[in-house]
């Protein structure tokens, strides 16, 4: 079944939620342990990226069972809001379907029709290979290592800063185009667009 990412709602946040805390049951994935984060914070996010029109929150949805999620959080100050940090979550039961290269590319192409958007950054796990090679794949490069940034039961794990300017070619996400229109209706790899709700249908 394909999976359709679309701009999330409030309404969501109990699933995505609950989604984050299977992902954080795994060390190594997540800063925050399980339920660390309360649901109304989901919530409160969710709210405060929908009034920021620099800001994104999507998720992956394959039937009806919320995937996983991307956020384009924009920075505060003026100085540097032109760059929005990344986050991204592809829960348990979906990890090792490319779900995570289809949000990342939604992502980046949602950043590169606003014209706020400049930069992109994120902080990944040293040991996470595979996130490692998702994010290069897509043009990210390494900006510096953050040593003993994150404190476990047996240690400390390394954070790698990397970062991704979206008017620069080969980042794989020029093959989608997001419209504004108020109803539109396309097919796989294009963005579907009904009464000011995108999505994105991917196969």
């Amino acid at each position: 079944m394909p999976a359709t990412i679309r701009e999330v709602t409030p309404g969501d946040a109990p699933r995505i939620a609950a989604g984050e805390y299977a992902t954080a049951q795994t060390p190594g994935l997540l800063n925050a342990m399980p339920g660390e984060i309360p649901e109304a914070a989901f919530r409160e996010k969710i709210e405060s990226l929908q009034k920021a029109s620099r800001g994104l929150y999507a998720a992956a949805e394959i039937g009806q069972d919320i995937a996983g999620h991307v956020l384009l959080e924009p920075m505060l100050l003026a100085a540097n809001a032109h760059v929005c940090d990344l986050t991204i979550v592809v829960y348990p039961p979906w990890q090792g379907r490319g779900l995570g290269k289809q949000l990342l590319t939604y992502a980046i192409a949602w950043a590169r029709s606003n014209p706020h958007v400049e930069k992109i950054e994120l902080k990944v796990r040293a040991s996470n290979a595979r996130a490692l090679a998702l994010y290069r794949s897509l043009g990210f490069q390494e900006e510096g290592r953050l040593r003993k940034r994150v404190k476990e039961r047996n240690g400390y794990l390394a954070d790698i800063a990397m970062a991704l300017f979206v008017d620069e070619p080969g980042t794989g996400a020029e093959s989608i185009h997001l419209c504004r229109a108020e109803s539109a209706t396309v097919h796989v790899g294009w963005l579907t667009s009904t009464g000011g709700r995108r999505s994105l249908s991917i196969a």
